[in-house]
């Protein structure tokens, strides 16, 4: 599993997930990869890769060209949020770069010649942005960075030039979605400049009550503006949050152990499950674990469950293509073997 998921990191933060910071940059003199001929996109992936070999910070990264890896791969890759979901059907060349522990990851060429990001468990702007701006530094002194004032660095997404900065946080939201305020709550968090999307990103659906919050724009801003605005909002939904979790204990605390205990007896027992039930029924045990409802059991098992449930992992663990009906066989199979706790506080 990606080292990066250790509840350890977290310190008892119950409601952020991870933090990821991702920088776009793009080269001068070369055309957008969407308007790129096949001779220049090589090209820009050779100078790439060897701009890499001179950073330090990447020396344990493992660099694959996208054309090596097959369809299956490409959606494994992407169920490990390495690379986008465009990534997996482009067919022009383009490449990853995995750095050790999947703290790490680099596409080339994707919508731009770069987007590097970097990942760790719990709320951690300020140290995710560090390492991206030492790799960043480094590379920028062996490529020639498309830059132009007063606008600052070129990107083919308007909402990327500027800085180029994206930082963005997984939430997990089980009670504002049980009271029915989330979307109140999420409505009023954009108001500082964040949109919402689902885990994987622009277009994915939101399940398993986890949410992507990140900003919106980098134009006119400074990274430390942007770190700031993600650590108001991450403040401000983890608020939300622990006050629906009060407001459910105390006053509908009976079918909120209901529906922890089902869920969790769901899991335990089930012999068919879907992707999109079994994330709802570990976020609801996960939500469980942190009320102390139930015990026995850490939050980042259910965390890697939500990874390993997904489907390219299920194919991968048989070593073939499944069939839907067979996934949803072995996830039951899977999550019943890793299942493992007992009543808490709520017993």
């Amino acid at each position: 599993m990606p080292l990066w998921l250790d509840a350890s990191k977290r310190e008892g933060d119950e409601v952020i997930v991870s933090t990821t910071a991702s920088l776009t940059r793009n080269l001068h003199g070369y055309n957008f990869p969407l308007n790129s001929n096949e001779a220049e996109l090589d090209e820009v992936l050779d100078r790439v890769w060897s701009a890499c070999a001179t950073v330090e910070e990447l020396s344990e990264s493992n660099m694959v060209p996208l054309q090596e890896l097959s369809w299956e791969d490409r959606r494994f890759l992407l169920e490990r949020q390495l690379i986008s979901s465009a990534m997996v059907e482009i067919d022009r060349p383009a490449g990853v770069a995995i750095g050790a522990g999947e703290y790490f990851s680099m596409m080339i060429n994707d919508d731009d010649h770069i987007r590097m990001q970097q990942v760790e468990a719990g709320l951690v702007p300020e140290e995710t942005w560090s390492f991206l701006e030492a790799v960043d530094e480094g590379l920028g002194r062996q490529l020639p960075y498309a830059y132009k004032e007063p606008f600052g660095f070129l990107t083919a997404s308007p909402t990327n030039v500027g800085t180029g900065l994206r930082v963005s946080i997984i939430v997990h939201l089980p009670a504002l979605v049980l009271t029915n305020e989330v979307e109140t709550v999420l409505r009023h968090a954009t108001q500082y400049g964040v949109q919402v999307r689902g885990i994987h990103g622009e277009g994915s659906s939101v399940y398993g009550n986890l949410f992507q919050i990140s900003n919106q724009l980098t134009l006119g801003r400074s990274e430390g503006d942007i770190v700031k605005s993600l650590l108001r909002v991450a403040t401000l939904l983890t608020d939300h949050e622990i006050e629906a979790r009060s407001t459910l204990w105390l006053q509908a605390r009976l079918q909120l152990e209901d529906k922890i205990h089902r869920s969790i007896g769901l899991l335990r027992n089930a012999r068919i499950l879907a992707i999109r039930e079994c994330m709802n029924l570990l976020s609801a045990v996960r939500l469980g674990v942190n009320m102390e409802v139930l015990t026995g059991v850490e939050t980042s098992r259910l965390d890697e469950l939500m990874i390993l449930t997904q489907p390219s992992h299920l194919d991968r663990r048989e070593g073939r293509v499944l069939d839907p009906s067979e996934r949803d066989i072995l996830r039951a199979e899977l999550v019943r073997t890793r299942i493992d706790v007992t009543g808490g506080k709520g017993s």
